[in-house]
């Protein structure tokens, strides 16, 4: 099977703001595994995770980002293990500061990158590209570099989709729902959020 979702993280801070743009609500149920649409945590790292179990969420395109930006500074992750595919990318101050994207249907290479990556960007390249060398290079079982652009964001903000974050003190996640699509189409047409 694979994962095929989308994740956010935002300042803890913000998290209620964020909500309340996108017309996200508490539904009330809690869960140990994100086996719903939508759903958040909340980590002692200080960022609020926003989980869409689907991949590329259609409320948060790049358009959004780069409003939502301006006062929040949102870390979003795309994976679709289907075909091998992983990127992470740092949004703030209304634009994208950093991305990086690995497609990995053809084989465990090609890494692209854009802006000034976090420090934490060259020893996790480093040790995913000695780790797939010495599992076999292009040839292995495993694609090791499918998972720099994950690990690079889980530096920043401590979460990794498939692996068990002890960084969400209750170890729950929140159900979510779309109580409202956001603003209007004429607030949208006017400028207002």
């Amino acid at each position: 099977m694979g994962f095929a979702i989308t994740w956010f993280a935002i300042p803890e801070k913000n998290s209620a703001a964020f909500f309340a743009r996108f017309g996200l609500s508490p539904t009330g149920e809690r869960i140990e595994v994100p086996d719903c649409l939508i759903a958040t945590a909340k980590l002692d790292t200080g960022w609020t995770l926003l989980w869409y179990d689907k991949y590329d969420c259609p409320f948060l395109d790049k358009r959004e980002l780069a409003k939502v930006s301006v006062t929040h500074d949102i870390v979003r992750c795309l994976v679709e293990e289907h075909v091998m595919a992983s990127s992470a990318e740092f949004w703030s101050y209304g634009s994208r500061k950093w991305f990086l994207s690995h497609e990995g249907e053809n084989g465990p290479k090609g890494l692209v990158s854009d802006g000034e990556l976090p420090s934490s960007f060259v020893p996790i390249k480093e040790k995913m590209e000695a780790a797939q060398l010495a599992n076999g290079g292009e040839k292995a079982n495993v694609d090791y570099i499918f998972d720099i652009p994950l690990q690079v964001a889980k530096s920043i903000v401590g979460f990794k989709h498939d692996e068990r974050c002890d960084h969400i003190p209750d170890n729950l996640f929140y159900v979510m729902e779309r109580t409202s699509p956001g603003p209007s189409f004429f607030a949208r047409l006017m400028g207002r959020r």
